[in-house]
């Protein structure tokens, strides 16, 4: 207590004058109507620049929680969309009655390493077993088709991009029935190469190429990119299609891990054909 007084009597002066003001600063704004306003306007402008910059700073925080909210939901919304659905139709007594069944779920994963300048590039997933995951599903991203799983653990998960030579998936031309093998020719990771076009075929550039049905991995129309080039393959028959990737390789950081609930019913129908000799 002794030190509290003697720290006001040092600062008297300086409080006295500092009351002073406060008092002279009440007499005014009671007594003068303009003074009184502008000083209220003032204080409410402050205060909203305070709660603005407030605001902002807590939805910056809360940004992470909102992208995978919104990861989330857009997961479940590809697993609405109508090629994420198989149409069963039955026919009976002239009535048709069309069933819709979920082929298609989606997985929402986060990149957790990747390479895209090396002869055989990889992306590492942090979604496994757990989640779900099994090898040789597809994986796509914001922009269109990324690569199929290859291995899997627990909790993660490899993934072969478009990118890397190993794979190759079957595309389409969007508006055309041309369709073809898509792989990766080992130069530029924003390009790939679509082979087998026939030379008939009217080919643009900035035609659009997707994911095709014939292939087991990827749902069809998935976007692959748009034509950049062409130019004819060695037997002057058929084209090869540089196409320009949708996907950037190089800034990847969610993507959705593709479920097909008729993949295994499709694949060992189709392995019967091979048993049986032309």
């Amino acid at each position: 207590m002794r030190y509290l007084l003697a720290f006001l009597y040092r600062k008297r002066i300086f409080l006295l004058f500092l009351a002073l003001q406060l008092v002279s600063f009440a007499l005014i704004f009671r007594s003068r109507s303009f003074q009184r306003a502008s000083f209220l306007n003032s204080s409410a402008v402050v205060s909203g620049e305070i709660l603005s910059a407030y605001n902002d700073y807590t939805q910056y925080l809360d940004l992470e929680h909102q992208n995978e909210r919104l990861s989330e939901e857009n997961a479940e919304l590809r697993s609405l969309l109508p090629n994420a659905f198989l149409p069963l139709t039955q026919n009976t007594e002239s009535r048709e009655d069309t069933i819709y069944k979920v082929q298609y779920t989606f997985i929402k994963a986060d990149v957790l390493n990747s390479s895209f300048r090396k002869s055989r590039n990889f992306i590492t997933l942090n979604r496994g077993r757990l989640h779900g995951v099994q090898s040789e599903m597809g994986v796509i991203g914001p922009r269109g088709a990324v690569g199929i799983v290859q291995n899997v653990s627990e909790h993660f998960c490899t993934v072969i991009p478009l990118i890397n030579p190993g794979i190759s998936v079957s595309g389409k031309f969007k508006d055309k029935g041309f369709f073809g093998p898509v792989n990766w020719k080992l130069n530029d990771y924003r390009y790939i190469t679509l082979s087998d076009i026939p030379r008939h075929a009217q080919v643009h550039k900035n035609d659009t190429i997707i994911t095709d049905a014939r292939s087991l991995t990827f749902p069809a129309g998935i976007l692959i990119g748009t034509v950049d080039t062409t130019s004819l393959q060695e037997d002057q028959n058929f084209y090869s299609v540089e196409i320009k990737l949708s996907t950037d390789f190089s800034s990847l950081e969610q993507v959705y891990i593709i479920q097909d609930k008729m993949k295994l019913e499709r694949q060992q129908l189709e392995d019967l054909n091979t048993t049986v000799d032309p």
